[in-house]
């Protein structure tokens, strides 16, 4: 009886341990090749999910490599390290792949990675180049573009086409496999047509297919980078396709169909997505590998466009069976089918009803008789008619006079829209320049003075506590005005658009004699002046100004005035943010320059190494050829290079003697520990610096082993800098060198330095500039 006890006791065991088993889930990785937003590869995902979501006991984990941005071998090596470090302690039953970029990289490192996981692939080009056989891991549904077929039916509706204009990009892996195949299998068959390729540029797409060649037509496939490395998306060449209208255009890309396309063999990529989704079904119920086929064609079908067969006069009856025609009219029928039927039904109502009309005209006409008795007596109201009509006319003289007024009045609100529009747009386009508040209020002064007919000149001034200064100018002598001790007394200012007749006057009444007269030597002479004053902030204040000049017979009229305030209005906001948004700046430049100081503390430099790496970076970065621009931004963040020491135990930073292998791997860290504190878009250069400056020119240098132009110029600028300073400094472990000494071991090595470190150019100016760096750290120095 007890061994009947323990057995039943083992069986529950065991039951509710493969019930736990399987009620774990399956978990999915999916590895896009392009980034959301990207029309072809949301359809495939939407296809995928189809089936997958479906399902509850399948986890989904999705990852973008955004290969059509960014293509280049570091960020693979980005990429891989960051799904390492992910999921290393996940273990996925399948992972399915989006095209050929993310098949690439997984097949790169499969061992590595995905050890024993089998991958569903789909949307692979040119699969033909891939050993499929050699891996018994991979099923999937590969991406046959039906090209040949798409050009046989172009061609067999336009006969007499010579010339083919194919647009295809051929600065992405799949356009270069897609042309590929078109150069060795396909263009081949077709050895009477002028194939001609279309890759660099959507110029190069509009000076050929806006001025083709005579009897020709276009082929349009997936263009997605241009040869300066600008990304596109299907709906940014839809546009170009919009605008051509002399040729006719074919393609065999379903993202194209939105536009004047008249159609081709159509490659889906919801049905890719789709058989990825039932092949990943199979392999997570069981179903063995060697038992799901390791290719699957997908089946693409013929798709035209209604109205653009309408446009090129091509039948209907001359495409091929089964044929998909989009955008036909539907039929009254497939329309309004209800409408149909209640017309069929009521049909004999409507004859009986109008048999009986018939039966009642006949009575109508014996009245007909006694109507004209009545004739008469209309004709006597006739002359009453004729005394309402002429009270008409003179109401609609009325109507159409105010209907004038109305079109004024709309005239005068679509030209404010106008300007509007524009100020927004010169908002948006200034927002984004990252320009000082000097220029942007030059800009925005200069586009009032376009939007305001009558003006000649303007100004924008700033009035701050009891404080009144001039930011720029147009017209006037703006030095001049800047230099003048100007009190929040003195100005004229109104929070609503305000006129003002010779605007010296008031300056006289206002401003002590020898003010006024310097302030009138500084401005040319006005007519008339159109002032508004913007509250920025408490007590701060920010006027513009529009003037007309002396001379002119012009003045502000009663529109500009309206147009002049309600501009400023809708500027406001855009002001306002632009003003805090330099405050916010300056603010992040003293944290910066705070947060350096603080990290050098954290080791034996000194401040004032940070200033001479500042100064001599910012030298040697403007010998390079770099824009005023990049000279700042690395003279502004240079100081934060060894901001990740913060992370570095001090004790192994002030170590006096050799540091141990340990000690040194530590050390090492610090470049990493930099990108990990340096986020956000503005400290973007400093990240740059921090994380590369150690890296040398030959690849020898750390944390990442990056040689040549993969080092971003900021970090190699920084690097010899700092090697040069390091040598000049008294350290733990050395002594102070000279400055000869210090350049010729740069120039030349040593048993630490190597001038393969560098970059030659930086080398260069190293030793043509040498005594102006002599003089800058000599400036600088303790």
């Amino acid at each position: 009886m007890n061994n009947i006890k323990y057995i039943l006791i083992i069986l529950i065991f065991v039951i509710t341990l493969n019930i736990s088993l399987f009620a774990s889930s399956n978990k999915v990785l999916v590895l896009n090749s392009y980034s959301s937003g990207f029309s072809w590869s949301d359809r495939e995902m939407e296809g995928l999910f189809s089936v997958l979501a479906q399902e509850d006991d399948i986890e989904i984990y999705v990852e973008y490599l955004d290969s059509k941005r960014f293509n280049d071998e570091r960020h693979f090596l980005l990429f891989k390290d960051y799904i390492k470090r992910k999921y290393e302690d996940y273990e996925f039953d399948a992972v399915v792949t989006l095209d050929n970029d993310a098949f690439d990289f997984v097949l790169e490192n499969h061992e590595e990675l995905f050890f024993n996981t089998p991958v569903v692939y789909c949307g692979i080009n040119y699969y033909q180049e891939y050993e499929f056989e050699k891996y018994d891991f991979i099923r999937g549904i590969v991406e046959r573009n039906d090209i040949k077929d798409t050009i046989e039916i172009a061609l067999k509706l336009h006969p007499n086409t010579k010339n083919v204009y194919v647009v295809l990009d051929n600065y992405t892996k799949a356009g270069q496999l897609v042309k590929k195949e078109m150069e060795e299998t396909i263009i081949p068959m077709f050895s009477d047509i002028n194939f001609i390729f279309i890759t660099d540029s959507v110029e190069e797409i509009e000076n050929n297919l806006h001025n083709p060649l005579p009897n020709s037509i276009a082929l349009f496939l997936p263009f997605n980078r241009d040869i300066n490395g600008y990304f596109y998306e299907y709906k940014d060449i839809g546009k170009i396709i919009e605008e051509i209208d002399i040729l006719p255009i074919y393609t065999s890309v379903e993202d194209y169909l939105d536009y004047k396309v008249i159609g081709g063999k159509i490659l889906k990529a919801f049905e890719q997505g789709e058989k990825a989704g039932e092949i990943v079904l199979e392999l997570l119920n069981g179903i063995y590998m060697q038992n799901v086929p390791q290719i699957y064609f997908p089946e693409n079908d013929y798709i035209f466009n209604y109205l653009e067969l309408q446009r090129w006069g091509i039948p209907i009856n001359h495409l091929p069976e089964d044929s998909i025609i989009i955008n036909k009219p539907t039929s009254f029928y497939e329309e309004n089918p209800i409408l149909f039927w209640i017309i069929i039904v009521t049909l004999p109502i409507s004859i009986v009803f109008l048999y009986i009309l018939k039966e009642k005209n006949s009575r109508l006409k014996k009245y007909i008789s006694e109507l004209g008795k009545t004739k008469k007596i209309l004709e006597n109201k006739n002359e009453e008619l004729r005394a309402a009509n002429q009270q008409l006319t003179s109401f609609n003289e009325e109507i159409v006079a105010q209907n004038e007024e109305i079109e004024d009045n709309y005239k005068k609100i679509e030209n404010l829209n106008n300007k509007i529009f524009k100020l927004l747009e010169l908002f948006n386009k200034l927002g984004n320049e990252g320009i000082t508040k000097e220029e942007f209020f030059y800009e925005f002064l200069k586009a009032m003075i376009t939007q305001i007919p009558e003006a000649d000149y303007g100004s924008v001034s700033i009035i701050e506590g009891e404080e009144w200064n001039f930011i720029t100018a147009i017209g006037h002598d703006i030095e001049g005005l800047k230099s003048l001790p100007l009190k929040r007394k003195y100005s004229v200012w109104s929070e609503e658009a305000m006129i003002v007749e010779n605007i010296q006057n008031e300056n006289i009444k206002r401003m002590p004699e020898k003010l006024e007269k310097e302030m009138s030597k500084y401005t040319k002479p006005i007519k008339q002046t159109i002032l508004k004053t913007i509250k920025v902030d408490e007590d701060i204040y920010l006027g513009m100004a529009l003037d007309i000049k002396k001379e002119s017979e012009k003045e502000f009229s009663e529109e500009s005035i309206n147009s002049f305030n309600s501009l400023l209005n809708i500027g406001k906001l855009f002001i306002i943010n632009q003003i805090k948004t330099q405050e916010v700046e300056v603010t992040y430049n003293n944290f910066a320059q705070k947060f350096a100081v603080l990290a050098e503390s954290h080791d034996e430099n000194s401040k004032k190494h940070l200033t001479r790496v500042s100064e001599l970076s910012a030298f040697v970065a403007e010998k390079f050829g770099l824009d005023d621009k990049d000279v700042e931004r690395i003279k502004r963040f240079s100081p934060l290079h060894d901001v990740g020491k913060l992370l570095v135990s001090p004790i192994i930073l002030n170590k006096r003697g050799k540091l141990t292998k340990e000690e040194w791997e530590e050390i090492k860290k610090h470049p990493i520990y930099s990108g990990e504190l340096l986020e956000g878009k503005y400290f973007e250069t400093a990240r740059k610096i921090a994380m590369y400056h150690h890296e040398h020119y030959d690849g020898s240098g750390y944390p990442f082993g990056l040689k040549g132009n993969e080092i971003p110029i900021e970090a190699q600028i920084i690097g010899i800098v700092d090697v040069y300073d390091a040598l000049r400094s008294k350290r733990s472990y050395k002594e102070a060198f000279s400055h000869e000494k210090a350049i010729e071991i740069i120039l030349n090595g040593d048993e630490r330095t190597k001038p393969e470190h560098f970059n030659p150019g930086l080398l260069s100016i190293i030793e043509k500039y040498n005594q102006e760096i002599k003089e800058i750290y000599d400036k600088f120095n303790d």
